[in-house]
């Protein structure tokens, strides 16, 4: 169970660093509605907003799993089945997380592109 435990508080962090990222780039996107907006841009504005809560969704339900795996890890009354069921939910969460860091990761990296071809100044202030 120690390894679970340790693997698990990992992607704790592991998720937290994909939130602050993607509240970095939600930051970087309400600068530019702010300060720098140009209506013309606007559909595609929208579709990096939409894009960015959607990822907040994801991490929402990911951090609802990773609460319920905690508890049942926590569990001092584990038999092999259970620790079976443990493990095999953790590999499935490990899943989710590498999934979600290149999805957040893909989706960086458009927007950041996006950016630099259209708001250049900022994508060299904030690069």
């Amino acid at each position: 169970m120690e390894d679970l435990l340790r693997e698990l508080t990992a992607f704790k962090k592991e998720l937290a660093a994909l939130e602050n990222r993607n509240i970095a780039l939600k930051t970087q996107l309400a600068h530019i509605l702010q300060y720098h907006f140009d209506r013309s841009l606007l559909d595609r504005l929208e579709y990096f907003h939409t894009a960015f809560l959607q990822q907040d969704t994801r991490f929402e339900a990911l951090r609802g799993e990773l609460a319920l795996q905690q508890v049942w890890v926590s569990e001092p009354d584990m038999n092999a089945i259970n620790y079976e069921n443990i493990r095999t939910h953790q590999v499935h969460i490990r899943s989710r997380l590498k999934s979600m860091e290149t999805d957040l990761q893909q989706l960086m990296t458009i927007f950041l592109n996006y950016l630099q071809e259209h708001f250049p100044a900022i994508s060299k202030n904030n690069g």
